[in-house]
Parts: C-alpha cells; sequence; structure tokens
C-alpha cells in the first residue's frame, strides 16, 4: 500500500463521512449539545500523528471539553480504548472501540485510510482482560455524560 499524505481538510472530509457526522464514542450528532464537536487525531500530531482517516475519530467537544477533552485528560484509559495511539505504533493497526457503522451498538474496529471500518477483536495482546473491562466501564460513564448533555429536553 502507498502511503497517501492527507491535506487536513480531505482527511476531516473522509472522517466525517466514516463517521456520518457523530460522535464515534457517543453517536452524538456534530450540531447537538453545548460543546459542539471536534475532530480527534489517535496519534497525536505532536506524536507525529498524519491526517489521514485512520489516525482521526469524530467526538464532541474540544481538546479541553467533552468526550476530546477526556480522551486528552485520561491518556491510560484513551490508549486501552483506541483513542489515544504510540508515536511508534500505524493509527490503522490499533483497535478503536467505538459505534458500529450503520447500525446499533458498539465495538472494536479497525479504521483505514479508505475511511472503512472492520471489525476486529479487542486489543489483549497489548493490554490485559482487566485494563479492558475498566476502560470500558470508563466509556460507559463518558458515553452518558455525552448523551445526557446533548439532550435538549433535560430539566
Amino acid at each position: 500500500m502507498t502511503a497517501t499524505m492527507w491535506a487536513q481538510a480531505d482527511g476531516y472530509a473522509e472522517c466525517a463521512g466514516r463517521d456520518m457526522d457523530r460522535s464515534a464514542w457517543s453517536s452524538v450528532p456534530v450540531q447537538s449539545g453545548p460543546m459542539g464537536s471536534s475532530t480527534h487525531h489517535r496519534q497525536l500530531r505532536s506524536r507525529g500523528g498524519k491526517h489521514a482517516p485512520s489516525n482521526l475519530v469524530t467526538l464532541t467537544g474540544s481538546g479541553t471539553t467533552g468526550e476530546h477533552g477526556w480522551v486528552h485528560a485520561n491518556p491510560a484509559i484513551a490508549t486501552v480504548l483506541g483513542y489515544m495511539v504510540n508515536s511508534w505504533d500505524e493509527p490503522a493497526e490499533i483497535p478503536i472501540f467505538r459505534v458500529a457503522p450503520y447500525g446499533p451498538g458498539y465495538g472494536w474496529y479497525l479504521q483505514d485510510d479508505e475511511a472503512q471500518l472492520t471489525p476486529c477483536p479487542p486489543p489483549t495482546d497489548r493490554h490485559t482482560p482487566d485494563e479492558i473491562v475498566d476502560a470500558l466501564i470508563a466509556f460507559d460513564e463518558i458515553y452518558l455524560t455525552s448523551r445526557r448533555d446533548a439532550n435538549p429536553f433535560r430539566l
């Protein structure tokens, strides 16, 4: 496979299309909620992360608020979930726990540079089962917070 240099606008557009303009974490539409949404680089730009679709994911908030802010504030758990990728890893090879494409539910997926998702097993070769379970518990807590914050009818 030939490496493609992705312009930011092109990578972001592919990511938005793959994520159907919804958060990959909570499925909240990008225009909902008080925090809006942003495109997160799984492998941070400061770690050499590119604007390739395999490295991008739509989240609520900014780098300091919402899901996006939580990822930056909790890098160890975010790494287990695949929302943070080490500088020496290839994002397309690191599973991410996210909303399922074209249907309800969640699962582990590989994201490629054609903006496709491929189901895969949890990253038990990188993390212990206990680390994965603890990360999924944290995922659920942020999921519920994001859904609640995006609900315009809450009191």
